[in-house]
């Protein structure tokens, strides 16, 4: 979550583990996560196509999987400086059930 580039540490408390696509917008601050370990979807993110809202925009507001069994999650301080620094704009309310 921290960027090494800014002191972010090498260990697993500093990130969770995502795919390629995930990964590359949680960088770009399209996607967080929040202090409930929840994911934070961006509001400035547009997607109009179905594979945009089933894969980006539904994770509005899902818990995060994991961690595995006697690992820590993701640390508050480094949730809260990706927040801050990369995350764009406000987070999406979770969609309606």
């Amino acid at each position: 979550m921290r960027w090494w580039a800014f002191d972010g540490p090498d260990a697993i408390d500093d990130g969770p583990c995502l795919c390629s696509l995930h990964h590359k917008l949680f960088d770009t601050g399209v996607l967080g996560i929040g202090d409930s370990h929840r994911f934070l979807v961006s509001q400035r993110f547009v997607g109009h196509s179905l594979a945009a809202r089933e894969h980006v925009i539904a994770l509005a507001g899902r818990p995060l999987i994991g961690p595995q069994p006697g690992a820590r999650p993701v640390a508050a301080v480094h949730r809260s400086w990706h927040t801050s620094q990369v995350f764009h704009g406000s987070p999406r309310l979770a969609p309606a059930a």
